[in-house]
């Protein structure tokens, strides 16, 4: 079956190099993502090539835990992801700089959905698409709020 693909982009009034140092931080991911109830990285601090980042998270009445593997770290700009165990997703984030003191965030997520969830593929994608441009929404104001206040 086909994956649910959820690909959501904004334009942050902050540095990319700003924005970068917070976003490949796992640990700042509760502070954003909705439904996220647990997140662990090993090794701790930024992201590189080969981290596992063991999450619980809180969806649709459930609780999903998963452990993630980063890849493809290029310093500064972006780096993937992919579910190792649990779930059947990946995605990757990036930051662009658009100006001095703008950049383009990029989020993407791409779910497989399995066994009984196939049935509710409808309703499963609508809730990943709203949670993922929510949570955009949430992390580029905070970033927004934090640049102006430093």
């Amino acid at each position: 079956m086909k994956p649910i693909a959820v690909r959501s982009s904004a334009v942050v009034q902050a540095p990319a190099g700003f924005v970068w140092d917070y976003l490949h931080v796992y640990a700042n991911d509760l502070e954003w993502r909705s439904g996220l109830e647990k997140m662990a990285q090993t090794p701790p601090g930024p992201v590189r090539d080969g981290a596992r980042v063991e999450e619980t998270l809180r969806v649709l009445g459930r609780v999903v835990e998963s452990v993630v593997e980063v890849a493809d770290v290029r310093e500064g700009r972006s780096f993937a992801w992919r579910v190792a165990e649990g779930a059947t997703a990946d995605g990757s984030r990036a930051v662009t700089a658009t100006g001095e003191a703008s950049c383009r965030v990029d989020i993407v997520k791409r779910v497989t959905l399995t066994g009984s969830d196939r049935l509710l593929r409808p309703v499963i994608a609508a809730v990943i698409t709203r949670t993922e441009r929510g949570d955009l929404r949430r992390v580029k104001h905070l970033l927004e709020r934090s640049w102006q206040t430093r």
